[in-house]
């Protein structure tokens, strides 16, 4: 991941020192208000534009990006590194500050990052529960594989009835779990940042009754 044009540092060195603690100690950290309101208001506005647009298709489900949208609801549009809207900008450095964060405290050897917005239309299946890499409870990724996992949500309002919780599995399972393993729902409220170990935790996003819209992405090995 290339450092974005020549923005300032979006986060504050308290919110990093915090988010890398908390990952080394259980490999999840949840980090409210990670961007300023600003920001997310302007990305949430892009992504919606982008929607209107018709720029937005229905994402894929497996290794041969096939969609189903019984397993998938959200429509998505990958993001570039050269993105002139300034709020994609923040956003890409403020991720560039946590990859360099996360390689100097926890040695993860992130090289790459890979981002889109998301976007579930109410009603929508949420997506069934799965995990980020293809091949999972290995020693070593395979190079390019995918390591750490990264949403934000920019949700505007989010009440608690609304559903679109991201449940995150909080044991290792070979196979995936059934509803009943241990697990904690996270509310998708906007400037939240989730990150997560790509290959360690199962997840599923839960159905909403608003449209639920994201920033998600994925720190990779080269």
């Amino acid at each position: 991941m290339k450092s974005a044009s020549n923005s300032a540092h979006p986060v504050s060195d308290s919110v990093i020192h915090n988010l890398i603690d908390t990952l080394a100690e259980q490999q999840y950290c949840v980090i409210d208000q990670f961007l300023a309101p600003a920001i997310v208001s302007a990305l949430r506005q892009c992504a919606y534009a982008q929607h209107q647009q018709g720029h937005m298709h229905l994402a894929g489900t497996s290794q041969a990006a096939m969609t189903n949208a019984n397993l998938r609801g959200d429509h998505i549009v990958w993001l570039e590194e050269n993105d002139p809207q300034p709020a994609v900008q923040q956003y890409l450095a403020a991720l560039q500050q946590v990859q360099s964060a996360v390689n100097r405290a926890l040695m993860m050897g992130l090289q790459t990052f890979e981002t889109h917005f998301a976007m579930y239309p109410p009603g929508s299946v949420g997506y069934a529960t799965h995990i980020d890499q293809f091949r999972q409870h290995r020693e070593e990724v395979s190079p390019g594989g995918r390591v750490l996992s990264s949403v934000l949500y920019l949700n505007e309002t989010w009440p608690a009835d609304a559903g679109g919780a991201l449940r995150l599995y909080l044991e290792e399972h070979a196979q995936r779990p059934t509803r009943k393993a241990k697990h904690i729902d996270i509310a998708p409220l906007g400037g939240r940042l989730v990150l997560f170990l790509s290959g360690r935790f199962w997840h599923e996003v839960l159905p909403a009754t608003l449209p639920r819209t994201s920033v998600t992405g994925w720190f990779k090995t080269r």
